[in-house]
């Protein structure tokens, strides 16, 4: 649906232009897809990113500027928890001290990495280990489901041949 809207008021002697409201239905069984707009043949100079998001018989793309890309799906995620919260009554979403604390979307840098090639044949791929530790916070926390939680999204994401998630450590809280 879109609305082409007079956002000015009737009695102001200068006309505005009128804003443009699009409204659609967002699939969430589709994850938001998101790329760097024309990076060929010069990444360097990439200026905006453009994310899709999937709706019924639709397809819309956004164009964000990239310098402000991550605080605006930083924003987007906060908004988004705070109305799942007050919607729903949640109490493990989370609250708005909570997400003022979450570190800026831009923090974490990777860090060069190595590329790593395979013997060209599936008898011979290339493998990589990584060791992570996650410390999660929160209210009450069921290491069960976290557990599950982390392979799925592991298993779901990459192309994982084995996968070992320990038991948790509790590292603060009553354990019931």
């Amino acid at each position: 649906m879109i609305n082409l809207k007079n956002r000015a008021h009737p009695m102001s002697p200068e006309p505005h232009p009128p804003t443009v409201e699009l409204r659609f239905a967002v699939d969430c069984t589709e994850p938001p897809f998101a790329y760097p707009e024309a990076a060929w043949p010069h990444p360097a100079v990439v200026e905006h990113l453009e994310v899709e998001l999937a709706g019924p018989g639709l397809l819309a793309t956004l164009i964000l500027p990239i310098a402000e890309a991550r605080v605006w799906a930083g924003e987007l995620f906060s908004a988004v928890s705070v109305a799942y919260r007050e919607a729903t009554g949640d109490p493990h979403a989370l609250t708005d001290f909570e997400l003022a604390c979450l570190p800026p979307a831009d923090g974490y840098d990777p860090g060069p990495g190595v590329l790593v090639v395979g013997g060209g044949d599936d008898e011979h791929p290339a493998r990589v280990r990584f060791h992570v530790a996650v410390d999660i916070a929160g209210h009450c926390l069921s290491t069960a489901d976290l557990r599950a939680g982390i392979i799925e999204q592991l298993l779901d994401r990459f192309n994982v041949a084995r996968i070992a998630v320990s038991q948790a450590e509790t590292l603060a809280g009553r354990v019931r």
